[in-house]
């Protein structure tokens, strides 16, 4: 069975971190990475917009949002935040991971565990607020 492809992890942790989303920071560090609770172990990436560009190319509506962050000295600094558009890119998203997953032999993400990930996404067209 073939190893999972990069495409396959940046799918499965934007899928599993719902409307919070991903940033460089968090995923930077290859010994603290994103950890993902139900989908695999963590997900780690040295160019986190290059990762977002692919799936873009892909058909998968990401947003991106400038989030501040400031460090332990208090020093500010703006990351963008990645997320998923809505349920409609988690679907696309979610599809383009099964693909993924049936090229390596292995089996596509139980109806359950779909349907967990998928609800945390607003619908298409509702606000945040909204959703």
């Amino acid at each position: 069975m073939r190893t999972q492809l990069k495409k396959e992890r940046t799918l499965s942790a934007l899928l599993d971190a719902g409307m919070t989303g991903l940033r460089q920071i968090e995923v930077a560090s290859p010994f603290s990475g994103y950890s993902s609770g139900r989908l695999f172990g963590t997900y780690w990436s040295s160019c986190l917009s290059s990762d977002m560009s692919k799936l873009v190319k892909e058909g998968v509506a990401i947003d991106r949002r400038l989030d501040p962050y400031t460090n332990q000295s208090g020093n500010k600094s703006n990351f963008k935040r990645y997320r998923l558009q809505d349920r409609n890119a988690a679907r696309q998203a979610l599809k383009l991971l099964n693909l993924y997953r049936k090229k390596r032999g292995r089996a596509p993400l139980s109806e359950s565990l779909a349907n967990e990930l998928l609800a945390q996404f607003q619908e298409a067209g509702l606000g945040a607020d909204e959703g």
